[in-house]
Protein backbone atom coordinates (compact mmCIF):
# COMPACT_ATOMS: atom_id res chain seq x y z
CA UNK A 1 0.00 0.00 0.00
CA UNK A 2 2.62 2.54 1.08
CA UNK A 3 4.69 1.95 -2.28
CA UNK A 4 1.28 2.15 -4.73
CA UNK A 5 0.75 5.16 -2.59
CA UNK A 6 4.31 6.47 -3.72
CA UNK A 7 4.07 5.82 -6.75
CA UNK A 8 0.95 7.48 -7.14
CA UNK A 9 2.88 10.58 -4.88
CA UNK A 10 5.38 10.33 -7.91
CA UNK A 11 2.97 10.57 -11.14
CA UNK A 12 0.93 13.74 -9.41
CA UNK A 13 4.64 15.75 -8.94
CA UNK A 14 6.15 14.89 -11.77
CA UNK A 15 2.69 15.98 -13.80
CA UNK A 16 1.85 18.76 -11.24
CA UNK A 17 2.24 21.02 -14.02
CA UNK A 18 -0.24 19.33 -16.68
CA UNK A 19 -2.34 18.73 -13.19
CA UNK A 20 -2.19 22.73 -12.52
CA UNK A 21 -2.82 23.78 -16.11
CA UNK A 22 -5.68 21.47 -16.46
CA UNK A 23 -7.61 23.57 -13.68
CA UNK A 24 -6.62 27.12 -14.05
CA UNK A 25 -6.91 27.43 -18.26
CA UNK A 26 -10.65 25.75 -17.89
CA UNK A 27 -11.44 28.43 -14.85
CA UNK A 28 -9.97 31.38 -16.84
CA UNK A 29 -12.07 30.55 -19.90
CA UNK A 30 -15.31 29.51 -18.06
CA UNK A 31 -14.72 32.53 -16.24
CA UNK A 32 -13.98 35.19 -19.49
CA UNK A 33 -17.03 33.20 -21.38
CA UNK A 34 -19.35 33.75 -18.37
CA UNK A 35 -18.35 37.66 -17.44
CA UNK A 36 -18.90 38.23 -21.27
CA UNK A 37 -22.66 36.32 -21.43
CA UNK A 38 -25.35 39.30 -21.41
CA UNK A 39 -27.88 39.72 -18.68
CA UNK A 40 -31.16 37.64 -18.71
CA UNK A 41 -34.39 38.05 -17.28
CA UNK A 42 -37.09 35.96 -16.23
CA UNK A 43 -40.86 36.62 -15.62
CA UNK A 44 -43.56 34.54 -14.09
CA UNK A 45 -47.20 34.48 -14.51
CA UNK A 46 -49.32 32.05 -12.72
CA UNK A 47 -52.34 30.22 -14.05
CA UNK A 48 -55.30 28.69 -11.58
CA UNK A 49 -56.45 25.45 -12.96
CA UNK A 50 -59.73 24.83 -11.81
CA UNK A 51 -62.25 26.38 -9.25
CA UNK A 52 -61.20 24.47 -6.20
CA UNK A 53 -59.96 27.07 -4.22
CA UNK A 54 -63.34 28.88 -4.60
CA UNK A 55 -65.04 26.52 -3.36
CA UNK A 56 -65.62 26.22 0.49
CA UNK A 57 -66.09 22.26 0.72
CA UNK A 58 -63.77 21.20 -2.56
CA UNK A 59 -63.98 17.78 -3.80
CA UNK A 60 -60.87 15.48 -3.44
CA UNK A 61 -61.28 14.36 -6.47
CA UNK A 62 -61.86 17.16 -8.91
CA UNK A 63 -58.50 18.66 -7.23
CA UNK A 64 -56.91 15.70 -8.69
CA UNK A 65 -58.36 15.78 -11.94
CA UNK A 66 -57.27 19.54 -12.08
CA UNK A 67 -53.61 18.39 -10.89
CA UNK A 68 -53.88 16.45 -14.13
CA UNK A 69 -54.92 18.70 -16.16
CA UNK A 70 -52.26 21.56 -14.98
CA UNK A 71 -49.52 19.10 -16.07
CA UNK A 72 -51.16 18.69 -19.43
CA UNK A 73 -51.04 22.48 -19.85
CA UNK A 74 -47.38 22.59 -18.22
CA UNK A 75 -46.57 20.65 -21.85
CA UNK A 76 -48.97 22.70 -23.92
CA UNK A 77 -47.71 25.93 -23.21
CA UNK A 78 -44.12 24.64 -25.22
CA UNK A 79 -45.93 23.27 -28.04
CA UNK A 80 -46.19 24.70 -31.53
CA UNK A 81 -49.78 26.12 -31.66
CA UNK A 82 -48.81 27.96 -28.46
CA UNK A 83 -45.65 29.51 -29.33
CA UNK A 84 -46.36 30.15 -32.75
CA UNK A 85 -49.97 32.05 -31.97
CA UNK A 86 -47.83 34.00 -29.29
CA UNK A 87 -45.11 34.43 -32.18
CA UNK A 88 -47.94 36.00 -34.61
CA UNK A 89 -49.13 37.99 -31.36
CA UNK A 90 -45.79 39.84 -30.36
CA UNK A 91 -44.80 39.32 -33.89
CA UNK A 92 -41.61 37.97 -32.69
CA UNK A 93 -38.31 37.24 -34.84
CA UNK A 94 -37.82 33.53 -33.66
CA UNK A 95 -38.73 30.26 -34.40
CA UNK A 96 -41.43 27.90 -32.50
CA UNK A 97 -38.53 25.79 -31.10
CA UNK A 98 -36.64 29.03 -30.06
CA UNK A 99 -39.19 30.14 -28.02
CA UNK A 100 -39.93 27.43 -26.72
CA UNK A 101 -36.04 27.42 -25.25
CA UNK A 102 -37.27 29.89 -23.69
CA UNK A 103 -39.85 28.61 -21.34
CA UNK A 104 -40.24 26.57 -18.38
CA UNK A 105 -43.25 25.70 -16.89
CA UNK A 106 -44.06 24.59 -12.98
CA UNK A 107 -46.98 23.07 -11.33
CA UNK A 108 -48.04 23.54 -7.73
CA UNK A 109 -50.18 20.31 -7.24
CA UNK A 110 -50.92 21.55 -3.86
CA UNK A 111 -52.29 24.95 -4.87
CA UNK A 112 -53.24 23.56 -8.53
CA UNK A 113 -51.52 26.32 -10.08
CA UNK A 114 -49.13 26.77 -12.98
CA UNK A 115 -46.31 28.71 -13.08
CA UNK A 116 -45.03 29.79 -16.48
CA UNK A 117 -41.41 31.16 -16.56
CA UNK A 118 -39.66 32.96 -19.45
CA UNK A 119 -36.08 33.85 -19.72
CA UNK A 120 -35.11 36.64 -22.26
CA UNK A 121 -32.64 39.53 -22.33
CA UNK A 122 -35.16 41.98 -22.45
CA UNK A 123 -37.61 42.66 -19.34
CA UNK A 124 -40.58 43.72 -21.07
CA UNK A 125 -40.42 40.99 -23.57
CA UNK A 126 -39.81 38.16 -20.93
CA UNK A 127 -43.30 39.55 -19.02
CA UNK A 128 -45.35 39.82 -22.44
CA UNK A 129 -44.33 36.46 -24.04
CA UNK A 130 -45.41 34.89 -20.41
CA UNK A 131 -48.53 36.80 -19.95
CA UNK A 132 -49.26 35.91 -24.07
CA UNK A 133 -48.74 32.43 -23.21
CA UNK A 134 -51.39 32.63 -20.38
CA UNK A 135 -53.87 34.04 -22.12
CA UNK A 136 -53.76 31.64 -25.32
CA UNK A 137 -53.86 28.91 -22.88
CA UNK A 138 -57.02 30.58 -21.04
CA UNK A 139 -58.50 31.23 -24.56
CA UNK A 140 -57.74 27.46 -25.24
CA UNK A 141 -59.25 25.69 -22.58
CA UNK A 142 -62.96 24.95 -22.97
CA UNK A 143 -64.49 27.17 -20.00
CA UNK A 144 -63.36 30.49 -19.92
CA UNK A 145 -63.03 32.86 -17.42
CA UNK A 146 -65.69 35.07 -18.35
CA UNK A 147 -68.40 32.48 -19.02
CA UNK A 148 -67.70 31.02 -15.19
CA UNK A 149 -67.75 34.26 -13.80
CA UNK A 150 -71.18 35.20 -15.39
CA UNK A 151 -72.41 31.86 -14.86
CA UNK A 152 -71.72 32.06 -10.81
CA UNK A 153 -73.17 35.81 -10.95
CA UNK A 154 -76.08 34.44 -12.30
CA UNK A 155 -76.43 31.67 -9.85
CA UNK A 156 -75.82 34.32 -7.14
CA UNK A 157 -78.59 36.39 -7.74
CA UNK A 158 -81.11 33.10 -8.05
CA UNK A 159 -80.22 32.56 -4.88
CA UNK A 160 -80.79 35.91 -3.38
CA UNK A 161 -84.16 36.13 -4.71
CA UNK A 162 -84.96 32.57 -3.76
CA UNK A 163 -83.82 33.60 -0.08
CA UNK A 164 -85.88 36.35 -0.42
CA UNK A 165 -88.88 34.99 -1.30
CA UNK A 166 -88.25 32.15 1.18
CA UNK A 167 -88.42 35.00 4.09
CA UNK A 168 -91.61 36.42 2.71
CA UNK A 169 -93.64 32.94 3.19
CA UNK A 170 -92.21 32.28 6.63
CA UNK A 171 -93.46 35.69 7.41
CA UNK A 172 -96.96 35.00 5.67
CA UNK A 173 -96.76 31.52 7.56
CA UNK A 174 -96.25 32.97 10.51
CA UNK A 175 -99.02 35.44 10.57
CA UNK A 176 -101.53 33.19 8.86
CA UNK A 177 -100.93 30.86 11.61
CA UNK A 178 -101.19 33.84 13.94
CA UNK A 179 -105.21 34.49 13.04
CA UNK A 180 -106.81 31.08 13.10
CA UNK A 181 -107.67 30.74 16.66
CA UNK A 182 -109.62 34.11 16.12
CA UNK A 183 -111.56 32.04 13.53
CA UNK A 184 -115.22 30.96 14.24
CA UNK A 185 -116.92 29.67 11.10
CA UNK A 186 -115.93 26.42 9.75
CA UNK A 187 -115.37 27.74 6.14
CA UNK A 188 -112.76 30.11 7.20
CA UNK A 189 -111.09 27.72 8.89
CA UNK A 190 -111.06 25.39 5.50
CA UNK A 191 -110.27 28.31 3.88
CA UNK A 192 -107.02 29.37 5.86
CA UNK A 193 -105.85 25.36 6.21
CA UNK A 194 -105.96 25.44 2.63
CA UNK A 195 -103.90 28.22 2.23
CA UNK A 196 -101.57 26.92 5.03
CA UNK A 197 -100.71 24.14 3.02
CA UNK A 198 -100.05 26.29 -0.62
CA UNK A 199 -97.64 27.74 1.19
CA UNK A 200 -95.68 25.41 2.77
CA UNK A 201 -95.51 23.52 -0.41
CA UNK A 202 -94.39 26.29 -1.89
CA UNK A 203 -91.44 27.23 0.62
CA UNK A 204 -90.44 23.43 0.00
CA UNK A 205 -90.33 24.07 -3.74
CA UNK A 206 -88.86 27.48 -3.09
CA UNK A 207 -85.84 25.57 -0.77
CA UNK A 208 -85.75 22.63 -2.92
CA UNK A 209 -85.14 25.08 -5.83
CA UNK A 210 -82.10 27.18 -3.34
CA UNK A 211 -80.27 23.90 -2.72
CA UNK A 212 -80.20 22.79 -6.00
CA UNK A 213 -78.82 26.51 -7.21
CA UNK A 214 -76.63 26.49 -4.62
CA UNK A 215 -75.14 22.60 -5.39
CA UNK A 216 -74.60 23.92 -8.87
CA UNK A 217 -72.57 26.99 -7.21
CA UNK A 218 -70.26 24.83 -5.24
CA UNK A 219 -69.79 22.69 -8.55
CA UNK A 220 -66.32 22.89 -9.37
CA UNK A 221 -65.23 22.89 -12.83
CA UNK A 222 -61.78 21.22 -13.16
CA UNK A 223 -60.98 22.24 -16.88
CA UNK A 224 -61.40 25.59 -16.91
CA UNK A 225 -58.30 28.08 -16.40
CA UNK A 226 -57.90 31.61 -14.71
CA UNK A 227 -55.26 34.13 -14.70
CA UNK A 228 -54.32 34.07 -10.65
CA UNK A 229 -50.72 36.28 -10.91
CA UNK A 230 -50.17 38.31 -13.85
CA UNK A 231 -46.05 38.86 -15.15
CA UNK A 232 -44.51 41.67 -13.77
CA UNK A 233 -41.48 43.25 -15.58
CA UNK A 234 -38.31 42.28 -13.68
CA UNK A 235 -36.04 44.62 -11.85
CA UNK A 236 -32.90 42.32 -11.61
CA UNK A 237 -31.33 39.92 -14.05
CA UNK A 238 -30.45 36.09 -13.27
CA UNK A 239 -27.77 35.40 -11.24
CA UNK A 240 -24.64 34.17 -13.61
CA UNK A 241 -23.49 31.47 -11.28
CA UNK A 242 -20.13 32.29 -11.76
CA UNK A 243 -18.45 30.21 -9.02
CA UNK A 244 -20.80 26.87 -10.13
CA UNK A 245 -19.90 27.06 -13.76
CA UNK A 246 -15.90 27.68 -13.33
CA UNK A 247 -16.45 25.36 -10.62
CA UNK A 248 -17.59 22.60 -13.05
CA UNK A 249 -15.15 23.42 -15.38
CA UNK A 250 -11.78 23.08 -12.97
CA UNK A 251 -13.20 20.07 -11.90
CA UNK A 252 -14.12 18.54 -15.65
CA UNK A 253 -10.33 19.70 -16.46
CA UNK A 254 -8.59 18.14 -13.77
CA UNK A 255 -10.97 14.81 -14.62
CA UNK A 256 -9.69 14.66 -17.95
CA UNK A 257 -6.27 15.51 -17.27
CA UNK A 258 -5.87 12.67 -14.89
CA UNK A 259 -7.37 10.21 -17.31
CA UNK A 260 -4.60 11.70 -19.63
CA UNK A 261 -2.04 10.93 -17.15
CA UNK A 262 -3.36 8.01 -15.99
CA UNK A 263 -2.95 6.82 -19.99
CA UNK A 264 -0.17 7.85 -20.57
CA UNK A 265 1.48 6.69 -17.51
CA UNK A 266 0.15 3.12 -18.50
CA UNK A 267 1.43 3.22 -21.78
CA UNK A 268 4.81 4.56 -20.70
CA UNK A 269 7.19 1.61 -21.35
CA UNK A 270 10.49 3.87 -20.03
CA UNK A 271 12.72 2.02 -17.38
CA UNK A 272 12.25 3.44 -14.17
CA UNK A 273 14.35 3.03 -10.67
CA UNK A 274 11.59 1.76 -8.35
CA UNK A 275 11.07 -0.92 -10.34
CA UNK A 276 14.48 -1.98 -9.46
CA UNK A 277 14.49 -5.50 -6.64
CA UNK A 278 17.53 -6.78 -5.36
CA UNK A 279 19.95 -5.03 -6.94
CA UNK A 280 18.61 -6.87 -10.49
CA UNK A 281 17.07 -5.53 -13.30
CA UNK A 282 16.00 -7.36 -16.48
CA UNK A 283 18.46 -10.02 -15.38
CA UNK A 284 21.18 -7.72 -15.28
CA UNK A 285 23.52 -6.16 -12.16
CA UNK A 286 22.16 -3.11 -11.05
CA UNK A 287 26.13 -1.13 -9.87
CA UNK A 288 23.83 1.96 -8.68
CA UNK A 289 22.10 5.53 -9.85
CA UNK A 290 22.63 9.30 -9.88
CA UNK A 291 20.42 11.99 -9.05
CA UNK A 292 19.57 14.06 -11.46
CA UNK A 293 22.00 17.34 -12.07
CA UNK A 294 21.76 20.05 -13.89
CA UNK A 295 24.21 20.27 -16.48
CA UNK A 296 23.28 23.43 -18.04
CA UNK A 297 24.71 24.71 -21.49
CA UNK A 298 28.51 24.96 -20.62
CA UNK A 299 28.94 21.08 -19.47
CA UNK A 300 31.74 22.03 -17.48
CA UNK A 301 32.81 19.45 -14.83
CA UNK A 302 34.64 21.41 -12.39
CA UNK A 303 31.44 24.26 -12.34
CA UNK A 304 28.97 21.73 -11.95
CA UNK A 305 26.46 22.26 -9.19
CA UNK A 306 27.33 18.67 -7.32
CA UNK A 307 26.06 18.58 -4.09
CA UNK A 308 27.18 16.20 -1.42
CA UNK A 309 25.05 13.62 -1.74
CA UNK A 310 25.93 13.73 -5.64
CA UNK A 311 29.38 13.16 -4.56
CA UNK A 312 28.01 10.36 -2.89
CA UNK A 313 25.95 8.53 -4.96
CA UNK A 314 29.48 8.61 -7.52
CA UNK A 315 31.30 6.82 -4.66
CA UNK A 316 28.57 4.42 -4.26
CA UNK A 317 29.04 3.58 -8.20
CA UNK A 318 33.15 3.68 -7.82
CA UNK A 319 32.87 0.96 -5.33
CA UNK A 320 30.40 -1.30 -7.24
CA UNK A 321 32.44 -0.78 -10.70
CA UNK A 322 35.48 -2.04 -8.69
CA UNK A 323 34.20 -4.61 -6.71
CA UNK A 324 33.00 -5.96 -10.02
CA UNK A 325 36.02 -5.77 -12.00
CA UNK A 326 37.50 -7.98 -9.70
CA UNK A 327 41.06 -8.70 -10.78
CA UNK A 328 40.93 -7.56 -14.03
CA UNK A 329 43.48 -4.64 -13.83
CA UNK A 330 44.19 -2.36 -15.50
CA UNK A 331 40.67 -3.04 -16.88
CA UNK A 332 38.59 -1.19 -19.71
CA UNK A 333 35.27 -0.54 -18.99
CA UNK A 334 32.69 0.61 -22.13
CA UNK A 335 30.27 3.49 -20.63
CA UNK A 336 26.99 2.96 -23.40
CA UNK A 337 23.58 3.88 -23.61
CA UNK A 338 20.59 1.96 -25.41
CA UNK A 339 18.59 5.96 -26.08
CA UNK A 340 20.11 9.40 -26.41
CA UNK A 341 19.76 12.33 -23.54
CA UNK A 342 20.74 9.13 -21.05
CA UNK A 343 23.69 11.63 -19.69
CA UNK A 344 26.11 9.02 -21.10
CA UNK A 345 28.91 11.65 -21.40
CA UNK A 346 27.94 13.10 -18.22
CA UNK A 347 28.37 9.35 -16.38
CA UNK A 348 31.99 8.87 -17.81
CA UNK A 349 33.05 11.92 -17.15
CA UNK A 350 32.03 11.74 -13.20
CA UNK A 351 33.07 8.05 -12.88
CA UNK A 352 36.57 8.93 -14.26
CA UNK A 353 36.57 11.73 -11.24
CA UNK A 354 35.47 9.80 -8.79
CA UNK A 355 37.77 6.80 -9.88
CA UNK A 356 40.73 9.19 -9.97
CA UNK A 357 39.98 10.68 -6.64
CA UNK A 358 40.09 6.97 -5.12
CA UNK A 359 43.88 6.97 -6.35
CA UNK A 360 43.57 4.95 -9.37
CA UNK A 361 45.02 6.17 -12.75
CA UNK A 362 41.73 6.67 -15.15
CA UNK A 363 42.20 7.32 -18.25
CA UNK A 364 38.87 8.60 -20.57
CA UNK A 365 38.47 7.63 -23.68
CA UNK A 366 36.08 9.36 -26.12
CA UNK A 367 35.02 6.77 -28.46
CA UNK A 368 31.79 8.86 -29.64
CA UNK A 369 33.46 9.62 -33.04
CA UNK A 370 29.84 10.85 -35.00
CA UNK A 371 29.26 14.02 -31.96
CA UNK A 372 32.14 13.98 -29.77
CA UNK A 373 31.32 16.18 -26.46
CA UNK A 374 33.72 14.49 -23.84
CA UNK A 375 36.48 17.34 -24.34
CA UNK A 376 33.48 19.44 -23.50
CA UNK A 377 33.36 18.94 -19.70
CA UNK A 378 36.73 19.55 -19.38
CA UNK A 379 37.13 22.84 -21.19
CA UNK A 380 39.54 21.13 -23.78
CA UNK A 381 39.99 21.55 -27.53
CA UNK A 382 39.42 18.52 -30.23
CA UNK A 383 41.95 18.90 -32.26
CA UNK A 384 43.80 15.27 -32.52
CA UNK A 385 42.43 12.34 -30.87
CA UNK A 386 41.44 8.68 -31.35
CA UNK A 387 40.07 9.16 -34.83
CA UNK A 388 43.43 10.04 -36.06
CA UNK A 389 45.30 7.22 -34.21
CA UNK A 390 42.63 4.76 -35.86
CA UNK A 391 43.40 6.48 -39.10
CA UNK A 392 47.15 5.99 -38.68
CA UNK A 393 48.08 9.52 -38.72
CA UNK A 394 49.97 9.41 -35.92
CA UNK A 395 51.46 6.30 -34.09
CA UNK A 396 50.09 4.25 -31.48
CA UNK A 397 53.31 5.10 -29.44
CA UNK A 398 52.42 8.83 -28.99
CA UNK A 399 48.87 8.25 -28.33
CA UNK A 400 50.29 9.29 -24.54
CA UNK A 401 52.02 12.61 -26.22
CA UNK A 402 48.42 13.47 -27.32
CA UNK A 403 47.04 12.55 -23.80
CA UNK A 404 49.70 14.51 -21.89
CA UNK A 405 48.35 17.63 -24.36
CA UNK A 406 45.49 17.74 -23.05
CA UNK A 407 44.79 18.39 -18.88
CA UNK A 408 42.34 17.87 -17.21
CA UNK A 409 43.04 19.51 -14.13
CA UNK A 410 42.29 16.37 -12.14
CA UNK A 411 45.12 14.76 -10.56
CA UNK A 412 45.53 10.92 -11.95
CA UNK A 413 42.62 11.69 -14.57
CA UNK A 414 43.35 11.61 -18.38
CA UNK A 415 41.74 12.70 -21.70
CA UNK A 416 42.05 11.08 -25.37
CA UNK A 417 39.56 12.96 -27.32
CA UNK A 418 37.55 11.72 -29.71
CA UNK A 419 39.09 13.54 -32.96
CA UNK A 420 38.21 15.03 -35.99
CA UNK A 421 34.37 13.83 -36.51
CA UNK A 422 34.11 10.73 -39.61
CA UNK A 423 31.17 10.14 -41.67
CA UNK A 424 31.89 6.08 -41.14
CA UNK A 425 33.41 5.32 -37.34
CA UNK A 426 32.71 1.73 -37.76
CA UNK A 427 35.56 1.22 -40.28
CA UNK A 428 38.08 2.35 -37.83
CA UNK A 429 37.31 -0.26 -35.32
CA UNK A 430 37.32 -2.97 -37.67
CA UNK A 431 41.12 -4.71 -37.11
CA UNK A 432 43.99 -5.04 -34.42
CA UNK A 433 44.10 -1.54 -34.29
CA UNK A 434 41.94 -0.15 -32.07
CA UNK A 435 43.30 -3.96 -29.75
CA UNK A 436 46.59 -2.20 -30.12
CA UNK A 437 46.13 0.85 -28.80
CA UNK A 438 44.03 -0.57 -25.88
CA UNK A 439 46.76 -2.67 -25.34
CA UNK A 440 49.01 0.38 -25.33
CA UNK A 441 46.98 2.56 -22.99
CA UNK A 442 46.79 -0.12 -20.58
CA UNK A 443 50.21 0.35 -19.68
CA UNK A 444 49.72 3.63 -17.64
CA UNK A 445 46.67 3.08 -16.46
CA UNK A 446 44.47 1.64 -14.26
CA UNK A 447 41.14 2.04 -15.93
CA UNK A 448 40.29 3.26 -19.00
CA UNK A 449 36.69 3.90 -19.19
CA UNK A 450 35.52 4.29 -22.99
CA UNK A 451 32.70 6.97 -23.93
CA UNK A 452 31.12 5.42 -26.96
CA UNK A 453 27.59 7.10 -29.23
CA UNK A 454 24.32 6.07 -27.71
CA UNK A 455 22.57 2.94 -28.72
CA UNK A 456 21.98 1.06 -32.53
CA UNK A 457 22.29 4.45 -33.80
CA UNK A 458 26.66 3.65 -33.68
CA UNK A 459 26.98 0.24 -34.91
CA UNK A 460 30.57 0.27 -33.80
CA UNK A 461 30.00 -0.45 -30.32
CA UNK A 462 29.76 -4.30 -30.62
CA UNK A 463 33.32 -3.24 -31.82
CA UNK A 464 34.10 -1.56 -29.38
CA UNK A 465 32.81 -3.37 -26.34
CA UNK A 466 34.60 -7.00 -27.71
CA UNK A 467 37.75 -5.57 -26.89
CA UNK A 468 36.58 -3.95 -22.86
CA UNK A 469 36.17 -6.09 -19.87
CA UNK A 470 33.21 -4.78 -19.31
CA UNK A 471 30.03 -2.92 -20.44
CA UNK A 472 28.45 -0.06 -18.19
CA UNK A 473 25.03 0.64 -19.50
CA UNK A 474 23.37 4.02 -18.59
CA UNK A 475 19.91 3.79 -18.33
CA UNK A 476 18.04 7.05 -17.89
CA UNK A 477 15.25 7.38 -15.37
CA UNK A 478 12.05 7.77 -17.32
CA UNK A 479 13.47 8.16 -20.60
CA UNK A 480 15.31 4.73 -21.64
CA UNK A 481 12.78 2.64 -23.33
CA UNK A 482 12.19 -0.75 -21.82
CA UNK A 483 12.36 -2.13 -25.35
CA UNK A 484 15.20 -0.50 -27.09
CA UNK A 485 17.55 -1.99 -23.67
CA UNK A 486 16.26 -4.79 -23.97
CA UNK A 487 17.29 -5.50 -28.19
CA UNK A 488 21.15 -3.38 -26.80
CA UNK A 489 21.35 -6.40 -24.27
CA UNK A 490 20.57 -9.27 -26.01
CA UNK A 491 22.85 -7.85 -29.04
CA UNK A 492 25.49 -7.72 -26.63
CA UNK A 493 24.74 -11.38 -25.34
CA UNK A 494 24.76 -12.98 -28.51
CA UNK A 495 27.60 -11.44 -30.13
CA UNK A 496 30.08 -11.01 -27.49
CA UNK A 497 28.80 -13.39 -23.97
CA UNK A 498 32.38 -13.44 -22.24
CA UNK A 499 31.81 -9.68 -21.71
CA UNK A 500 29.45 -8.63 -18.95
CA UNK A 501 27.52 -6.18 -19.01
CA UNK A 502 26.13 -3.74 -15.85
CA UNK A 503 23.73 -1.32 -15.69
CA UNK A 504 23.07 1.68 -14.20
CA UNK A 505 19.76 4.46 -13.35
CA UNK A 506 20.65 8.26 -14.16
CA UNK A 507 18.57 11.18 -13.23
CA UNK A 508 17.10 9.47 -10.49
CA UNK A 509 15.21 12.34 -8.22
CA UNK A 510 17.20 12.56 -5.32
CA UNK A 511 14.06 11.11 -2.64
CA UNK A 512 14.32 8.01 -4.35
CA UNK A 513 17.84 7.25 -3.82
CA UNK A 514 17.93 7.50 -0.10
CA UNK A 515 21.47 9.25 -0.02
CA UNK A 516 22.82 9.91 3.20
CA UNK A 517 25.80 12.32 2.57
CA UNK A 518 28.28 14.16 5.14
CA UNK A 519 27.13 17.03 7.06
CA UNK A 520 28.01 20.29 5.97
CA UNK A 521 29.92 20.69 9.03
CA UNK A 522 32.71 17.86 8.60
CA UNK A 523 33.35 19.16 5.40
CA UNK A 524 36.80 20.51 4.70
CA UNK A 525 37.39 23.72 6.84
CA UNK A 526 37.14 26.82 5.63
CA UNK A 527 39.63 29.89 6.27
CA UNK A 528 38.24 32.63 8.72
CA UNK A 529 37.05 35.52 6.79
CA UNK A 530 38.65 38.77 6.72
CA UNK A 531 35.72 40.40 8.29
CA UNK A 532 35.43 41.01 11.89
CA UNK A 533 32.35 38.95 12.59
CA UNK A 534 30.94 34.86 11.97
CA UNK A 535 27.80 33.39 11.74
CA UNK A 536 27.03 30.45 14.31
CA UNK A 537 27.25 27.92 10.80
CA UNK A 538 30.79 29.78 9.65
CA UNK A 539 31.71 28.77 13.28
CA UNK A 540 30.59 25.61 13.19
CA UNK A 541 33.01 24.71 10.03
CA UNK A 542 35.44 26.31 11.25
CA UNK A 543 35.70 23.85 14.48
CA UNK A 544 34.40 20.83 12.11
CA UNK A 545 31.18 20.63 14.51
CA UNK A 546 27.53 21.18 14.44
CA UNK A 547 25.96 24.61 14.48
CA UNK A 548 23.91 22.99 17.78
CA UNK A 549 27.48 22.35 19.38
CA UNK A 550 28.57 26.07 18.92
CA UNK A 551 25.29 27.62 19.92
CA UNK A 552 25.80 25.34 23.54
CA UNK A 553 29.20 26.57 23.61
CA UNK A 554 27.93 30.34 22.69
CA UNK A 555 25.51 29.96 25.95
CA UNK A 556 27.64 28.38 28.54
CA UNK A 557 30.20 30.77 27.46
CA UNK A 558 32.95 28.64 26.47
CA UNK A 559 33.00 30.60 23.09
CA UNK A 560 32.43 34.35 23.91
CA UNK A 561 29.63 35.67 21.07
CA UNK A 562 26.87 38.18 21.28
CA UNK A 563 23.03 37.75 21.05
CA UNK A 564 22.21 40.16 18.29
CA UNK A 565 18.96 40.20 16.52
CA UNK A 566 17.84 36.44 17.73
CA UNK A 567 21.23 35.08 16.56
CA UNK A 568 24.79 34.56 17.83
CA UNK A 569 27.68 36.90 16.38
CA UNK A 570 31.25 34.99 16.95
CA UNK A 571 34.24 37.48 16.87
CA UNK A 572 37.21 36.18 14.78
CA UNK A 573 39.51 36.96 17.80
CA UNK A 574 37.38 34.45 20.09
CA UNK A 575 37.07 32.23 17.96
CA UNK A 576 40.84 31.96 17.21
CA UNK A 577 41.08 31.17 21.20
CA UNK A 578 39.28 28.14 20.90
CA UNK A 579 42.12 26.84 17.79
CA UNK A 580 45.03 25.35 18.78
CA UNK A 581 48.49 27.24 18.25
CA UNK A 582 50.16 27.01 15.15
CA UNK A 583 52.92 24.42 14.62
CA UNK A 584 56.66 26.33 14.68
CA UNK A 585 58.86 24.37 12.92
CA UNK A 586 62.17 24.18 15.31
CA UNK A 587 65.01 24.09 13.93
CA UNK A 588 68.22 21.46 14.46
CA UNK A 589 69.88 23.28 17.32
CA UNK A 590 66.53 23.08 19.19
CA UNK A 591 65.90 19.61 18.65
CA UNK A 592 66.52 16.65 21.32
CA UNK A 593 69.70 15.04 21.09
CA UNK A 594 68.37 11.71 20.44
CA UNK A 595 66.76 12.63 16.88
CA UNK A 596 70.09 14.02 15.35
Amino acid sequence: MTKRFWQYWGIARRWGWLLVLSVLIPTMVAGALVSRQPNFYRAKATLMVGSGLQTPDPDPWQLAIANSLANAYARLAREGPVTQAVIDRLGLDRSPSQLASQITTQVNSEAQLLEIQVVDQDPRLAAAVANAIAQELVRRSPVSQEEEQERREFIRAQLDDLEARIERLKEEITGLQGTLPELTSAAELEEARRRLEELETLRINYQSTYASLLDSLRTEAPNALSIFESAAEPATPLPRRTGITVGVAAIAGLALAVAGVLVVERLDDTVRWETVEEGVFLDRPVLGALPRVKVGRERLLSTLPLRPADMEALRHLRTALVVELEERWPAVVLIAGADVGVGRTFVAAGLGRALAEAGLRTLLVDGDLRSPTLHEWFDLPNLEGLAELLRGERKLSTAWDLIERNPTGVDRLHLLPAGRPVSDPTVLFVGDRWGALLKELRKGTDVVLVDSAAGFASPEILLIAQRCDGVLMACGHRRTRTISLLQMLRSLGEHIPGVPTWLMFNRVPRRQLHLHPMPRWTAERVPLAERPTLTVGEAAMVLGVRPAVVRRWCRTGRLQAEYVRWRWVVRREDLERLLPPPEVEKSPQEEPAFLN
